[in-house]
């Protein structure tokens, strides 16, 4: 390997490593988390997730509006702090995973036309109707990307590891995978509790690959970029799906 090449490699893993961070991954979701909690105080939220976390943190006595949005912040900056790193943010970093959460959108687009394109072969819908274009719809995908990653991803596969790596002592690399894939099946199933969304196969797997997608993206680049992949998808069905 040549000083180019190897200065260039440790340059990529710098790179990945800051992406990883918690901190920056907090101050990357800082500004859409501020505009949904903005929006979701002017015009309400139709999303679940921050409405269950409500449900939760209810049952623990803590009745307090700004309590999820807290918890979130509260998390990162715990695991910031384990990790025993400086509270340091690196701008590039930050810019670097703009970039990829566009990026790491094509490839779902594509996964869109294709699960769509058999959908249709087969007589299934694919994918719900885009709603309405307008200011409250990119407030709620703001909402979507941060909580649902937050629960789906963070929560869900940070008790996965918990519990069948540190108690049962499975192997870490097989458990990996199949919570990737369990978060992206629960993920999906959790867009037809309430009843609003009829149940359809091909919406299903859909949104089984996207979560499983959101869940890779977690595991191996961070939360931030989990978050803002989930973010651009969203308001790009709301602009262009409709």
């Amino acid at each position: 390997m040549t000083k180019e090449s190897y200065s260039s490699a440790r340059s990529r893993d710098r790179y990945r490593r800051q992406t990883l961070r918690p901190l920056n991954c907090l101050v990357f979701i800082l500004p859409p988390l501020a505009a949904f909690q903005w929006g979701a105080a002017t015009y309400g939220t139709t999303l679940l997730t921050p409405h269950y976390m409500h449900v939760v943190l209810r049952f623990f006595g803590a009745t307090a509006p700004f309590l999820p949005p807290l918890l979130i912040v509260a998390v990162l900056l715990l695991q910031q702090a384990a990790h025993h790193e400086p509270f340091k943010v690196q701008p590039k970093a930050l810019a670097g995973m703009v970039g990829e959460s566009i990026l790491w959108t094509f490839p779902l687009i594509a996964v869109s036309y294709i699960t769509a394109r058999v959908a249709r072969m087969a007589g299934m819908f694919t994918l719900p109707e885009a709603a309405e274009k307008s200011l409250q719809d990119v407030l709620q995908a703001l909402g979507a990307g941060i909580y649902e990653e937050f629960v789906f991803r963070l929560v869900f596969l940070g008790l996965v590891m918990l519990i069948f790596v540190d108690v049962f002592e499975m192997k870490k690399e097989i458990v990996i995978y199949m919570g990737i894939v369990a978060s992206g099946v629960l993920f999906s199933l959790c867009h037809f509790t309430t009843g609003q969304t009829p149940f359809r196969w091909g919406s299903f797997i859909f949104l089984a690959l996207a979560g499983a997608l959101w869940g890779g993206l977690y595991v191996f680049r961070g939360f931030g970029i989990a978050a803002g992949c989930h973010i651009v998808w969203d308001i790009y069905v709301f602009i262009f799906q409709h």
